[in-house]
């Protein structure tokens, strides 16, 4: 085996040299290449460089990955997204205090990513899925708006961030979902065109005058009612009255002949008393009795009656 000369083995190494720094350039090259970064705020699918193929079979988070010089993570955002819709046009439900008429509103709204479906996300929606998001949320705002009343959007806030929370959370769980989650929900502020403004108040002041028709209508009726009632009371009352009346005279009419029956009976047992006292049976005497005595009880007549005896006649002899 021939002995390699001076110049020979120069050449050599010069060759290993130069060929160790091209590999050390390589690997100063790929080796950065080779490592890929999620942020904090974002999840991160494989992506092949060369074809664009992405694998959607696992989600990473955070964090520095040794992927190889051909892959890099196609990235979605990890933190909430702000939807702000601005003057959407809503039509409230046409009830007694509303005319049902087209008016505006603002919502603000957060929504994040479900990070165990950012591969389902990405292999039915794409990076277009803000874009539905948006589009689901407009559509069912406004159906969720046609049953809510214009007077609860003032009067109810809560009520009508809570419905239309309910009905935007539903859609975007609709098949196919979006695979994302609401958080932050809030209506802002509530225009009015003037047009809106003017029949809305007009349909309220129709409604004032027609419950002041009704109030004015069931007062007349009260007084009526009420002049029913006094007057009906009246008639019980003197109807009362001159039951009490005749039924008192009644009584006083019982208890005179009472009476005078009872007048009657005690004279006529003392007057036969009084006769069988004074030993008169006869009836002619006790006629004339009874006779006198009525004659002494007159108040026009002064009667004196007299009785005579042997003492008080003065005696005389007969003549011869």
């Amino acid at each position: 085996m021939r002995e390699l000369n001076n110049n020979e083995t120069k050449l050599i190494k010069v060759a290993s040299v130069c060929t160790t720094i091209g590999i050390l350039v390589c690997l100063l090259i790929l080796l950065p290449l080779s490592f890929s970064y999620i942020d904090y705020y974002d999840y991160g699918l494989k992506q092949r460089k060369s074809t664009g193929r992405v694998d959607t079979n696992k989600v990473y988070s955070s964090g520095r990955y040794f992927t190889g010089p051909d892959m890099k993570f196609l990235k979605y955002p990890a933190d909430q997204h702000i939807l702000h819709l601005e003057d959407l046009a809503v039509f409230s439900d046409g009830g007694d205090d509303s005319v049902g008429l087209t008016f505006y509103i603002d919502i603000d709204l957060t929504y994040g990513i479900k990070e165990n479906e950012v591969g389902q996300l990405h292999k039915e929606l794409a990076k277009n899925y803000e874009y539905i998001v948006q589009s689901r949320t407009n559509e069912a705002i406004k159906n969720s708006a046609i049953n809510i009343t214009f007077s609860d959007y003032f009067e109810k806030r809560r009520y009508v961030e809570a419905q239309f929370r309910s009905a935007v959370q539903t859609s975007w769980n609709v098949p196919p979902q979006l695979h994302v989650i609401l958080d932050q929900f809030h209506v802002g502020r509530i225009m009015i065109p003037e047009s809106v403004a003017s029949k809305q108040l007009e349909a309220l002041v129709q409604n004032e005058r027609t419950a002041k028709e009704q109030f004015l209508q069931n007062a007349r009726r009260e007084r009526e009612e009420t002049a029913v009632q006094v007057n009906t009371i009246d008639l019980q009352a003197d109807q009362l009255l001159r039951t009490t009346k005749a039924t008192a005279a009644q009584y006083v009419a019982d208890a005179t002949a009472t009476a005078q029956k009872i007048k009657l009976s005690a004279l006529n047992n003392g007057t036969q008393s009084l006769l069988k006292a004074i030993g008169i049976e006869d009836q002619a005497e006790t006629i004339a009795y009874t006779y006198i005595r009525n004659l002494l009880r007159r108040d026009n007549l002064d009667l004196t009656v007299s009785y005579l005896s042997d003492e008080n006649i003065v005696k005389t002899n007969a003549l011869l």
